[in-house]
C-alpha cells in the first residue's frame, strides 16, 4: 500500500512542475525565435557579403561593381558595398558571412587608418567562425597593423615590387581543396605577378605562376620578372574562421577572366562557410 504524499511534498512538487514549464517555454519559444530571425531586408536564403572599398589605388569603383555583379551572378550570395570602412564596428559587420576587402591604405597616402574598434570588428568575423577574402591591393593595407599580416597570410610590405603587367598561366596546386576542385590544372590570365611578399607560415597556397624573368620593365633600372614561381593565391584557418587571399584582379580585365571568376566565387564560398557548393563552370577549360 503506497503511502499518501504529505502537503508539503506537494507544494514542493507545483513548485519544481513550475520551473520546469517556465524553462521549457524560454528554451523552446525565446531561443529558437532569436537565433533563426534573419536581418530585416536581407535574404535568409543567401550568403551575406560585405565588400569593403573605397580607398584603393585602382579603379576601385569599376572592380568593386564587377565583383559584386560576379558574386550575385550565382545566385548564391547577396552583396552590399561599404566604401568608409572607419568606423565600422561589430554590429555592422553582424550578420554578415564574408567580408571582401578591395581595401588598402598603402603607404598611408592611399586611405586612412582604421581605428582599433573596426580592427576588432573584422576580428570578431572571425572569431564567430565566418570569413575574411583579401583581394589585390588589400594585400598591401595596414602596415602599421602587425595582425594583418598573419590574418591574411602575405601581404605587400618593403621590398616587394611587380614586374609589368602580362599574360601568364595561373598553376593550381591542391587539387582535392574544394575552392579549386574540379578546375583544371591551369588557366590563362592577364595580371601582375607580384614578387617578395612577406609570407607566414601555415597557409595553404592554392596557385602559383612563374614569374618570366624576361618580363621587365624599360628605364635605366628595369625591374623583371623573379624567375621563381611566386604564391597567386592561398588559405588559412584564423581563430575560429578562415581566410582566402588571392592576389589577383589589377584591372577590369583581370577581374573578367573564367579563371579569375571561378576561383573569386568559390574562394568567397568557402570562406563563409568552409565548403564549396558552386560547380565549376563548363566554359572554364585549361588555357582558358
Amino acid at each position: 500500500m503506497s503511502t499518501p504524499a504529505s502537503p508539503g511534498d506537494e507544494v514542493m512538487m507545483k513548485r519544481f512542475l513550475v520551473v520546469f514549464l517556465a524553462a521549457f517555454l524560454l528554451t523552446t519559444l525565446s531561443g529558437p525565435t532569436r537565433a533563426q530571425a534573419p536581418s530585416p531586408g536581407r535574404d535568409p536564403k543567401k550568403l551575406q557579403v560585405l565588400i569593403l572599398t573605397g580607398y584603393n589605388m585602382h579603379d576601385w569603383r569599376k572592380i568593386t561593381e564587377s565583383l559584386r555583379a560576379t558574386l550575385e551572378a550565382t545566385g548564391r550570395f547577396e552583396v552590399r558595398v561599404n566604401e568608409e570602412p572607419v568606423g565600422c564596428d561589430e554590429k555592422t559587420f553582424e550578420g554578415y558571412d564574408a567580408i571582401v576587402l578591395n581595401f588598402t591604405n598603402h603607404a598611408g597616402v592611399f586611405g586612412p587608418e582604421w581605428p582599433d574598434s573596426t580592427r576588432r570588428a573584422l576580428l570578431s568575423v572571425l572569431e564567430r567562425g565566418k570569413g575574411v577574402v583579401a583581394f589585390h591591393a588589400a594585400l598591401s593595407s595596414h602596415p602599421h597593423w602587425p595582425e594583418y599580416e598573419k590574418l591574411i597570410g602575405g601581404a605587400w610590405r618593403q621590398g616587394a615590387t611587380h614586374a609589368p603587367y602580362h599574360t601568364f598561366d595561373v598553376d593550381l596546386k591542391e587539387p582535392e581543396h574544394p575552392i579549386v576542385k574540379g578546375l583544371p590544372r591551369s588557366f590563362l590570365q592577364h595580371d601582375e605577378i607580384n614578387q617578395r611578399l612577406t609570407m607566414q607560415p601555415g597557409i595553404t597556397v592554392l596557385a602559383t605562376a612563374h614569374d618570366d624573368p624576361k618580363n621587365c620593365s624599360k628605364g635605366e633600372s628595369p625591374i623583371c620578372g623573379s624567375g621563381k614561381d611566386e604564391p597567386i593565391m592561398w588559405t588559412l584557418p584564423y581563430r575560429n574562421g578562415r581566410v582566402f587571399t588571392t592576389t589577383l584582379g589589377h584591372d577590369l580585365r583581370s577581374v573578367g577572366t573564367p579563371g579569375f571568376i571561378a576561383t573569386f566565387q568559390r574562394g568567397v564560398e568557402w570562406a563563409a562557410t568552409g565548403k564549396v557548393t558552386l560547380p565549376p563552370p563548363a566554359t572554364l577549360r585549361s588555357g582558358d
